[in-house]
């Protein structure tokens, strides 16, 4: 698969959204604020969710009773 060629115009404006995109994330560490990402699923979020097994569900809802 070619990538399309990119005219200069083109160029100039993904060069000016990725320098407003620096700033924002710049300006988001410096408050302590991670910027939001879309569609994006961390790794660790991933592998944290194991699924229980019915036994240890069973167990989780008895000790919570």
């Amino acid at each position: 698969m070619v990538r399309a060629k990119l005219t200069e115009e083109e160029k100039e404006k993904q060069k000016e959204e990725q320098k407003t995109r620096a700033k924002a994330s710049r300006a988001a560490r410096r408050s302590g604020k991670s910027m939001k990402t879309e569609g994006k699923v961390s790794k660790s979020k991933q592998k944290t969710k194991e699924a229980r097994s019915q036994k240890k569900v069973a167990t989780v809802n008895k000790s919570r009773r």
